[in-house]
């Protein structure tokens, strides 16, 4: 009974984690519990690109360990290019636990990079928890300490670690909402085609050209639309005549550079 009673704000500050997947709070309610299973002085959550700067999300300092101003502006110009975690994350793309020992070179400790910039701002130790997506993105959860992680702490991370990639995972999905992905190839087809014809066609014949496009015979589109076959040859006659062409090349074509037109944009 004793042992579940300490393990009681364990339980609290996981269900907290939960309640704000999607959140502001998220990454703070993470932090709070994980601090609870190793001795966390910095935070940072981040996300590493092999072809372009690191975008930072979060930064956090609960210790006395850091600066007083933010040291990553610094870091994204190009200091990210010495941090042996970048270097991992681009190079090898991994999901789970890495320590500073995991990844770091022999001599990495005597590097001026350490010594001016590492030591001051993240502490002696680092872990991160990093999560590849496709594309090349990794996101990062990074947790500095003044002084070394003892084996109990990063036994206690490596326990804990499939639940916390479990959760930055679903964040992010939830984060990532519909209006700040970027249209998929099928939603930038529809609005091309949704947009043709606007302007020199009626509406019933650019439904009809769109149709056409998605390469829906005039039988089949009498038949989605609900009219006549002769009018939807009609219909064609006509938009044809509108737009200066002649044939289904030719719509095709006046499509392509309706698409060239609209991505120069």
């Amino acid at each position: 009974m004793e042992g579940l009673l300490k393990e009681l704000v364990l339980h609290q500050g996981l269900a907290k984690v939960f309640e704000t997947l999607g959140t502001q709070g998220f990454w703070r309610a993470m932090l709070q519990l994980l601090r609870q299973l190793a001795p966390i002085d910095t935070a940072l959550v981040v996300e590493f690109y092999a072809d372009a700067s690191p975008k930072v999300i979060e930064e956090f300092t609960f210790g006395a360990t850091g600066s007083a101003s933010s040291p990553m502006p610094h870091y994204c110009k190009g200091l990210y290019l010495l941090d042996p975690f970048y270097r991992a994350a681009c190079e090898r793309p991994h999901r789970g636990l890495l320590r500073l020992d995991d990844v770091a070179p022999d001599q990495f400790r005597q590097s001026e990079y350490y010594q001016l910039y590492f030591s001051r701002e993240v502490g002696q130790d680092e872990v991160q928890f990093l999560l590849s997506f496709d594309g090349g993105a990794v996101l990062s959860l990074s947790l500095g300490a003044s002084l070394p992680f003892d084996m109990l702490a990063i036994g206690r991370l490596m326990c804990v670690q499939s639940w916390v990639l479990a959760a930055m995972q679903r964040h992010n999905h939830r984060c990532w909402s519909e209006s700040q992905r970027p249209p998929s190839l099928l939603d930038r087809l529809d609005r091309t085609l949704d947009a043709f014809g606007s302007g020199r066609l009626s509406q019933r014949e650019a439904e009809i050209a769109r149709l056409a496009l998605r390469g829906f015979s005039s039988k089949a589109i009498a038949q989605q639309l609900t009219i006549s076959p002769e009018t939807v040859k009609v219909h064609r006659r006509n938009l044809y005549n509108k737009l200066g062409i002649a044939s289904h090349t030719e719509l095709f074509n006046s499509f392509l550079a309706q698409c060239a037109e609209r991505e120069g944009k």
